[in-house]
This record gives structure tokens, sequence and C-alpha cells, in this order.
């Protein structure tokens, strides 16, 4: 009951900081904004009743298994509202290929190949032959482990400016995406194949039955792969400590962002803003807006600043902003074309 939210709660934030970065980087509101939300609050709620499918082969009640089967299929739901979230949010965007939002695109793509082998382990009856298999090893570190540490390199990428003032280095970045991308499913997925065959996790040697023999060459090829992914990593450890003393210094806003941190200036300072604290206006995802000049409008602007851009629903809970908006629509009226 308390051990699996505590599985999934190693996701949440990387699931909230891909939302983020997706959203950003394709120059796109987050689609389905609402439905993010209360899927997120799904998953929650769902994760502390789903802890029984691991223990349908110990023997429960038949009646009780098919209960935790149940509720086990129906966190996919939340969880597709997510994934198509983020894949509708990604259609037809300005995408810019930044290494946070490779690594944003690298969490959904583990998301989605992880979870759909969660729906065979969900199933009792085919658990009963996958459970404690090297096939449990690779869908968990597909959904939890790869796309997780994807989500958290994602942020790092993303507000490093905002932490240090200065700007990691994009190659570099790109060579790391590629590299753990690649690795992470060169370990995992051939694990898959591993446990359709009935090979045991928690064996350190593969010589103790002979029917496990065969799989031995594929056990290495994974070593050499987990290595690969290790290596990869002293790419983003040096990209991190070198960037955090001689990286290139990061203007103000360089992923023209609409949150309010990046108003804040580079250097920090006592209480981040000089003066007064900024008055936020908006929500944080206003981005290509038809009527505006830029492609996004930070959460600090007005109403009154974008009135060609604003849009009924930016007005809903704020009565002041709508009469600003009434204000000028009556100043300025639309006369029809007739011609």
């Amino acid at each position: 009951f308390l051990g699996h939210p505590e599985v999934y709660i190693v996701i949440m934030p990387a699931l909230g900081i891909s939302s983020e970065v997706i959203s950003v980087n394709s120059r796109k509101p987050i689609f389905g904004y609402h439905a993010m939300v209360y899927s997120l609050i799904g998953i929650t709620v769902l994760s502390f009743i789903v802890w029984g499918h691991h223990m349908f082969v110990t023997g429960m009640n038949p009646l009780l298994g098919g209960v935790f089967m149940i509720t086990t299929l129906i966190i996919a739901v939340p969880s597709a509202v997510k994934t198509f979230n983020y894949l509708a949010t990604l259609w037809r965007g300005n995408i810019r290929f930044t290494p946070a939002m490779l690594f944003a695109i690298g969490l959904v793509s583990f998301f989605i190949s992880g979870g759909l082998t969660g729906l065979f382990l969900g199933n009792a009856s085919l658990d009963i032959n996958l459970h404690d298999t090297y096939f449990v090893v690779a869908h968990f570190h597909l959904v939890m482990g790869s796309a997780a540490i994807f989500g958290m390199l994602a942020g790092v990428y993303h507000w490093f400016p905002r932490m240090f003032g200065r700007m990691m280095n994009a190659k570099l970045g790109y060579l790391h995406f590629w590299l753990t991308f690649i690795a992470a499913y060169l370990v995992f997925f051939p694990l898959h194949f591993l446990g359709l065959d009935g090979v045991p996790r928690r064996y350190y040697a593969f010589t103790e039955f002979e029917f496990m023999k065969k799989w031995l060459t594929v056990n290495v090829f994974v070593t050499w792969a987990a290595i690969m992914a290790a290596l990869a990593q002293v790419a983003f450890l040096w990209n991190f400590f070198y960037s955090i003393y001689k990286g290139k210094v990061a203007p103000q806003n360089p992923w023209e962002s609409n949150t309010l941190e990046w108003t804040a200036p580079v250097e920090h300072i006592h209480g981040n803003w000089p003066g007064e604290i900024p008055t936020v206006y908006r929500w944080p995802y206003d981005y290509s807006k038809p009527g505006h000049d830029e492609d996004f409008i930070p959460q600090t602007v007005p109403f009154s600043q974008t009135m060609r851009s604003n849009l009924p629903h930016d007005f809903e809970g704020n009565t002041e902003a709508e009469k600003i908006q009434q204000d000028w629509e009556t100043a300025n009226p639309v006369t029809e074309n007739k011609g």
C-alpha cells in the first residue's frame, strides 16, 4: 500500500517537467491542460490500489486478483491521456529540437514502450508466466527508470541557464541524448525476450539452468550496452560542470518561455527581482497567439498590452481584464469589408 505509491512518485515530477519543456519547444499551449492535471491526480490515487498485481502468484483469492487486475489496467487510462496530449501538443507545432526537448520526447517514447508491456503484466493469467522474469525488469526500467531519468535530464538542460546563468554546450547535449537513448533501448528491450522464455530475474549466473545458457550471448550484449550508457554520462558530467564555470553567458530568456522565473535577471540577487515583485496576469502557455508580433507572451504582460491577440477564454474569472478588452473593442470597432 505504501511502497507502490513510492514507485509512482518517481515518474510524477518527470511528467510535469516534460509538460513544460514540450510546450515551450513546440511553441504551443499544452494540449488538454485540465485533462493533464486530472490525469496526474488519477495516477496518484490509483497508485494506492494497484499493489496487488505483484501478488497474483502468492495464492491470493482469485476474486481479489480480479479486482487488482481491473485497478491496474484502469491506470492505463490517465497514462494514455498524458501520452496522447503530449503527442497532440507536438502535432503541427513549430518544434525546436533543443537537448531538453529531445530528452522530453525520449520520456514519451519510454513511457509508451514501457507502458504497453505493463498491460501484459496487469493481466493475471499472463502474469502467472511472466512474474519475476526479465520481462518485469524490462518493463519497469523502461517506464519508470528510463522515462523518469530522461524527464529529469530534460529539466536540467532546460533550467540550467536559470540556475547557473550559463548555457550548456548543445552539441554535447545532443551526443549525450543519442548515446543514452540508443543504449537504454539496447539494454532493456532484449530483456523482454528473456522474460518470455521464462528466464527468472535475480540470478547471478546464467549457467545454473540449461535453458538459460542460450541467452548468455544476449546477456553479454546487454552488458556492453550498459557500459555504453554509463560512458554517455561522462559527456553529460563534463558538460554540466564545465558549463557552470566556462559556459557561454546565458541571456535572460534563452528559450523564449512565458513562465515567471525567466523574467528574473540572470544575476542571482536577493529576492530574485530588483524592486517590486512582478504581477502575473495570464496562464503560462500563451504561445503562437494570432495577432501578436512574437510567438510568446510572458505571464507578466497585462492584457491591456495585447489587445489584438486576446481571446474570450483569457478573461475567465478576470473581470478587470474583461472590462479593459470591452472598452478597447468599443473604441476600435471592427468594420466589415464588403469589397
